[in-house]
This record gives C-alpha cells, structure tokens and sequence, in this order.
C-alpha cells in the first residue's frame, strides 16, 4: 500500500450498499458490482463500505461510536443517511389515516444527530463528508408501498397529494445540504446531479426510491469527482485532469429496469 494511500469509510443505508429493486424476483438484491472497485482504484483510496439495508441515522450513530470505539482506522467518512429517516410506517398509515403519523426519526432528531456524528468524526480528525437524497419518484413510490394490498385510499387521503411523499423526503435532503454548509462539512451532492440529468426517472428501480443500476453508477461518478478534490486539496493525489477519475456512466434506456 502507497504510504499517502487514504482510507474512506461509508455508513449509510441501501443506497451506498448498492441494493436495487428486483422486478423479476419481486425483492431488494444487491448489483453484482457496486463500483467500489472501481472507485477505490480510481482515487488510489482503500473503500471500507459499511452500509446497511434499512439504517437509519441513530441506528448510524451507534454504529459509528462502536468503531471509534474500536479505534475507527480511516482517514475519510462518508455519512450518507436520511431516506429511512424521513419514511413512515404505511401500513400504519393506511389502518388509521385520521391519526397523526410521524416518520421513522423526525427531522430535528435527525438534524441533530447528523450534527453529533460530524462532531465525533473532528473530535478525531477524520474528515466527514455528507452526500444528499437522490430524489423519489413519488408516483412509483406510492404504488409499491401500496402493492401487496395496502389501503390506497387511505393512504391518499392521509397525504392530501401523492407528490407530498417527495416533498416530504426532499426536505430531509435540503436538511442535509443546511447542516453542511452551518459545520463547514463538504457536501457530495447527488441529488443535483440526478435533477440535472433530466432523466430521473430512468435512474431509479419500479419502486422509486432506490437507485439502479445507471443510477449508482451517476452516484459513484460523483464519489469520485468530489473524492479526487478532495485529495488534491490535501496534496495527497498527483495533480491530475480531474476528467482522468471520471467512471464511465452506462447509456441510458428508454425503459426501466432493475435488472440493468
């Protein structure tokens, strides 16, 4: 190992673990590759992927004080959190839609464990990084959370608007964007890349929420972009045409496929 060879460790939730929607088999499977690879070979960096399939930022935060606990070895954290946070218990929601219904960690907890772990991560001098929400597709999203029988109606009646399921979620993203820019935190902004894509919707899996395949591929081209700056500010890359840490994106399709 190159003596200046950096180390990033990524906690999140499914998104950075690279789970997809399979249509075919009807259930969450992870892509055979993730692009860490290539990421990591691409930054010259060793990737330490520790996401988990539905985490939320408290469950993150214990998982983070564990490995400090354990003497956390890395340079580099990656806290990519806030799509299971600002989800709701649907089935819940569809048994009683004239109650109150409150997502899974409500945005000031989350703003304010976000805020502890960057503390945690100076307090040691491991530089944090924060990344925002891809967006949802609030249409898809609705109709999986509703197709194994879920009430619809219910469920509609208790959002007023389908559309305020990505409302909803965006602020959490925007959350994550305000907290960046109050702690001095770089910010990975991948939601912007996916807006600008202006192909959002060929980007995500049927159930609307998680990525796919050409969508984790955007995310890692982003990874790579803002991890080579990153780098490069601390004089730890050789001055390089930031194009030459590029990953390649696939083409995209004109119809949607999990299976990508």
């Amino acid at each position: 190992m190159n003596k200046n060879q950096q180390t990033l460790r990524i906690f999140g939730d499914s998104i950075l673990k690279g789970v997809v929607y399979s249509e075919k088999e009807d259930r969450y499977v992870l892509l055979e590759d993730n692009g860490y690879t290539k990421l990591g070979n691409a930054l010259g960096m060793e990737i330490q992927a520790n996401a988990l399939f539905g985490c939320t930022v408290t469950k993150g935060m214990q998982l983070l004080k564990r490995a400090i606990h354990r003497g956390i070895a890395c340079d580099v954290v990656l806290l990519e959190y806030g799509g299971n946070d600002c989800d709701f218990l649907w089935d819940e929601v569809a048994a009683k839609p004239e109650s109150n219904h409150f997502p899974n960690t409500p945005l000031t907890n989350f703003d304010e464990t976000l805020r502890t772990m960057i503390n945690m991560l100076k307090s040691i001098s491991v530089i944090p990084l924060l990344m925002t929400l891809p967006p949802i597709d609030s249409d898809l999203f609705f109709a999986h959370i509703c197709r194994n029988g879920l009430n619809k109606d219910n469920i509609r009646y208790w959002l007023k608007d389908i559309q305020n399921i990505g409302r909803h979620q965006e602020q959490y993203s925007a959350q994550i964007k305000k907290i960046a820019s109050e702690t001095g935190t770089r910010l990975i902004d991948v939601r912007s890349e996916f807006e600008a894509s202006q192909k959002t919707k060929y980007l995500l899996c049927k159930d609307g929420i998680h990525p796919n395949k050409q969508g984790h591929a955007l995310i890692m081209q982003r990874l790579a972009t803002e991890g080579a700056r990153l780098l490069d500010e601390r004089n730890l890359l050789d001055s390089v045409n930031l194009k030459d840490r590029m990953l390649p994106l696939p083409r995209y399709e004109n119809t949607r496929s999990t299976e990508q």
